[in-house]
C-alpha cells in the first residue's frame, strides 16, 4: 500500500473529529464532554488514530495537554477537512430544503424563557427539521461564535470585534427583586443606599448581566455586598425564592414568579435599567432554507410572543 494513503484507508472521520476537538480544548476531559462521550472512548479514538500514523500525537505535561510536532500537522488538516465537511452538510440541507435538515443555534440563559414558545410553533410546522438549541453564558456564546459552532446566537449585546450581523429582538429590563417576604418588598421609593448592606446575589464571571450592572454600578460608585455568586439565572431565581437575598435580574425570566406574588420587583431609583436581546451571526453566513424561516420567526414574532409591561 502506498505511504501516502495510509490515513485516508486507516482513519476514521470519528477518530479525526475526536482528535481536533482535545487539540482545540487542550484537554481529553472537556473534549469528552463536548461530544458527549466517555473519557475511555475518546482515549481509544486517539490511540487508535496514533497507531494507524506510528506516531505519537500528544504529549502530557502535568494536567495540561500539547500537540506534537506530528500532531500539530495533523490537527491543521483535521479542522479544514471537518470544516469543509460542515460547509458541505450546510449546502445539502439547503437543497433539502424543509424537508428535512437541522438548525442548531445558541443562546443566553435569559433568553431560553421565551424562545422555546416560538420554536415550539415553527417545530409543529416544521416536524422532519431537526432543532438544536445550546443555552450558555455570554462568554460560552462569544467563543461559539469564534468557533462557528451554530447557525445563529441569541445575545444581550453583540459582541465586540466581530465580523458579525445583528437584529434587535426585544427589550430586557434588568431591576432589583427581593422575596415578597424580605423587609424591603413593602417599601417604595428606595436609592442604592437603602440596599448596599443587603445581601446580594451576583451572577458568575462571564455572565452579560453581571457585566452590565457591574458597569452601571461603578458609574454610580456603588459597591453591593456580594453574599453569593450563582451560576445561571435559574440558581439566582432559586436564590430569590428561598430569601438568600436581593439581586438584579432579568424581569422577564422572572415574570411567573413576580405575577403569582413569591418575588417583588423593588423601586429603586434609576431602575430598571434596559437592555435588549440580539440575533447574532456570523457576516457571510450560509443559511438553510430551514434556518432562514426560523430566523424570520424570530424577527418577526418574537414582541408578539414577549411582552413586558
Amino acid at each position: 500500500m502506498p505511504k501516502n494513503f495510509i490515513l485516508a484507508r486507516n482513519a476514521t472521520l470519528r477518530q479525526l473529529q475526536v482528535f481536533e476537538c482535545i487539540g482545540r480544548k487542550q484537554s481529553f476531559t472537556k473534549a469528552a464532554e463536548e461530544l458527549h462521550l466517555t473519557q475511555p472512548t475518546v482515549s481509544m479514538q486517539v490511540k487508535k488514530l496514533s497507531e494507524v500514523l506510528d506516531v505519537k500525537l500528544f504529549e502530557q505535561v502535568g494536567r495540561q495537554v500539547y500537540l506534537t510536532e506530528s500532531g500539530s500537522y495533523l490537527y491543521e488538516s483535521a479542522k479544514k477537512i471537518l470544516a469543509e465537511l460542515s460547509n458541505t452538510e450546510e449546502q445539502i440541507n439547503r437543497v433539502k430544503g424543509l424537508a428535512g435538515g437541522s438548525v442548531k443555534f445558541s443562546v443566553i440563559s435569559t433568553s431560553q424563557y421565551f424562545v422555546p414558545r416560538i420554536i415550539q410553533g415553527f417545530m409543529e410546522s416544521y416536524p422532519n427539521v431537526s432543532v438544536y438549541m445550546q443555552v450558555g453564558n455570554r462568554e460560552n456564546l462569544v467563543q461559539r461564535i469564534i468557533e462557528n459552532k451554530d447557525d445563529f446566537y441569541i445575545l444581550g449585546q453583540p459582541p465586540e470585534g466581530l465580523n458579525v450581523e445583528s437584529f434587535q429582538l426585544a427589550e430586557n429590563p434588568l431591576a432589583f427583586v427581593v422575596n415578597s417576604k424580605h423587609p424591603l418588598a413593602k417599601k417604595k421609593k428606595l436609592t442604592l443606599e437603602d440596599v448596599k448592606y443587603e445581601p446580594f446575589l451576583m451572577r458568575e464571571k462571564g455572565s452579560g448581566i453581571r457585566t452590565h450592572i457591574e458597569n452601571v454600578f461603578a458609574e454610580e460608585d456603588f459597591v453591593p455586598n456580594v453574599k453569593m455568586v450563582m451560576g445561571g439565572n435559574e440558581s439566582i431565581r432559586l436564590g430569590l425564592l428561598q430569601n438568600l437575598g436581593i439581586s438584579v435580574a432579568s424581569l422577564p425570566t422572572l415574570v411567573e414568579d413576580i405575577e403569582n406574588g413569591n418575588l417583588t420587583v423593588l423601586d429603586v431609583e434609576g431602575f430598571p435599567i434596559m437592555r435588549h436581546w440580539y440575533l447574532v451571526y456570523p457576516k457571510g453566513k450560509t443559511f438553510s432554507i430551514a434556518t432562514e424561516k426560523l430566523v424570520e420567526l424570530l424577527k418577526t414574532e418574537v414582541k408578539e410572543f414577549y411582552k413586558w409591561v
